[in-house]
């Protein structure tokens, strides 16, 4: 398949799907049930909560943000870690970075099998209120919202054009 970029200023649905599809078995994985896929909420907000942002360049330049509200880190981390983390500890940084990941190593491994070779950053690490992206004009960016007995979260696919990088560039 041939590199994809954004100039119509779209998000491709495959993003969006392998996206969907990794958080649907790395967390069916890992917390013992499978999140239900509440759909695609634009307008949606996170309020006070922590976010794992990583990077992605290869034949699409993109990024996900994985977006946990303050309530849904805390029992993400405690079933996660098996204990309870705090919320303003450094480790529910840690515990988020390794979740973005665990997840966005799963998309690697589905992009691949979608004809899509890209490589994946480490973690960028931010807690606030209603953390957003700025992106350029004319990129696509796609919330998709889940929920599961830990709580709510959502899952943030951006498009980059190509050379330029919201977050970190693979491998740093």
């Amino acid at each position: 398949m041939a590199a994809i970029d954004f100039n119509d200023g779209k998000m491709p649905s495959v993003l969006t799907d392998v996206s969907r599809d990794s958080i649907l078995s790395i967390f069916n994985t890992i917390f013992g049930a499978e999140p239900k896929f509440d759909g695609k909420d634009n307008e949606g907000k996170v309020g006070e909560g922590v976010v794992g942002i990583i990077s992605f360049m290869g034949d699409v330049n993109y990024i996900i943000m994985l977006a946990l509200p303050k309530d849904s880190a805390i029992a993400m981390a405690s079933k996660f870690c098996g204990f309870d983390i705090d919320y303003d500890s450094p480790d529910m940084g840690d515990v988020v970075g390794e979740l973005a990941n665990v997840l966005a190593g799963d998309i690697v491994a589905r992009m691949s099998k979608e004809e899509l070779k890209v490589t994946m950053s480490l973690p960028t690490i931010m807690r606030g209120h209603d953390v957003e992206p700025l992106l350029p004009r004319g990129l696509p960016l796609e919330k998709l919202s889940f929920s599961m007995a830990e709580g709510n979260f959502m899952l943030k696919v951006a498009g980059a054009k190509s050379g330029d990088l919201v977050g970190r560039k693979p491998g740093t």
